[in-house]
């Protein structure tokens, strides 16, 4: 089994990685300082002995592979086609990016026959060129076929990863896990960039706002035909209540840093649902509030 990992940040990195580590046969897929770094260094995980790695610039550079994990950030400039050209015809597409929009725009390049949407869980911090750092906690890629159908090749992809040291979940009704971990991410994301503060203060001073942005991604979700349960925002909401009270999302983190809002996933986690909720008649009006307001504020 040969899998490439379309993108060098913290996912890729660090699953990437550990599968390298464990003797699987890897290439990174990336450009400009990432390449170098992967060329010269391998994949740097903490102070451990760099990870020596496939490396190539392009889907179609890196030659036959069984299975592409799309690893890269995705925001409003990102296009799925222009990545995955040069794909090979039986190539499956792991989807990995906290976006629900994501999996369709590849289906688009690929059919849904060849796209597995899935969600990464992990805390994980991409440190610089090919790159990362991870100080404990659970990691796992969970993920599934279009149509619920598992195979031979979802099997190993799921041993493989147990392989590593971290969890491979197969996911019979994936898109479920897709939306609600975007109603954790998003919400998180959109109301704590809006008030510049982390998950703590939006679960506790600004409760009923971030289960109302909770409420939104869910009947957007079930219009769309995700199959959501009706406790889903109550078990979202005790998820969040569960997790570190200072943490914040690398959308916010990267605003922050001073990005602008096209550069980051604001686009991917935010306006994306919108765009959905829309097509299917179902308004969002805090996170179309969320959206508006941070895109004046960090474009002066």
């Amino acid at each position: 089994m040969r899998i490439g990992f379309l993108g060098s940040g913290a996912v890729g990195c660090w699953f990437g990685g550990r599968l390298a580590e464990c003797g699987y046969d890897v290439t990174m897929i990336g450009r400009g300082a990432t390449y170098d770094a992967l060329r010269r260094r391998g994949i740097q995980i903490n102070d451990e002995a760099p990870k020596e790695v496939r490396v190539a610039r392009s889907v179609a550079e890196a030659g036959p592979l069984d299975i592409v994990v799309l690893a890269v950030k995705v925001t409003a400039d990102t296009c799925v086609a222009r990545l995955l050209e040069g794909i090979g015809p039986d190539t499956v597409v792991a989807v990995t990016q906290n976006c629900v929009e994501t999996p369709y725009l590849v289906a688009d390049v690929v059919g849904q026959h060849r796209t597995w949407p899935g969600v990464i869980r992990g805390y994980l911090h991409h440190t610089g060129p090919a790159a990362v750092e991870y100080h404990g906690g659970p990691t796992s890629h969970t993920f599934g076929t279009w149509d619920g159908q598992h195979s031979e090749l979802a099997a190993a992809f799921a041993g493989a990863i147990n392989a590593s040291g971290n969890e491979g979940i197969y996911h019979p009704a994936i898109f479920e896990d897709v939306w609600e971990k975007a109603m954790f991410v998003s919400s998180s994301g959109a109301l704590g960039a809006l008030v510049d503060k982390p998950l703590g203060y939006l679960r506790a001073d600004l409760r009923s706002t971030f289960e109302g942005v909770m409420a939104e991604i869910y009947r957007v979700g079930v219009a769309a035909g995700a199959p959501l349960r009706d406790d889903a925002v109550a078990r979202v909401m005790d998820f969040a209540d569960r997790m570190p009270q200072d943490v914040t999302t690398s959308m916010q983190r990267d605003l922050k840093a001073g990005m602008a809002p096209s550069e980051t996933e604001l686009d991917a986690q935010v306006t994306a649902i919108s765009r959905i909720g829309r097509a299917h008649g179902v308004d969002t009006p805090i996170l179309d509030l969320c959206a508006q307001q941070v895109r004046q504020r960090h474009l002066g």
